[in-house]
């Protein structure tokens, strides 16, 4: 996991959970409640990496 991981805030709702980073609020990644521990393992094992976020994020924004 990426030092930036600590800067992603997950809020619940109903039945999905969304995840803001800090640096790009505007991009939220919406995550079934059904897929979240799945999700959360993939990202501690390194699996997933938050970096690919800001990565997409700043494509989307150019």
């Amino acid at each position: 996991m990426t030092q930036d991981a600590g800067r992603v805030a997950a809020k619940r709702i109903n039945d999905h959970v969304e995840l803001v980073h800090a640096d790009h609020p505007d991009v939220v990644l919406n995550v079934p409640r059904l897929d979240w521990e799945a999700f959360t393992a993939a990202v501690k094992s390194g699996a997933f990496d938050l970096e690919t976020l800001n990565r997409q994020a700043e494509e989307s924004l150019a």
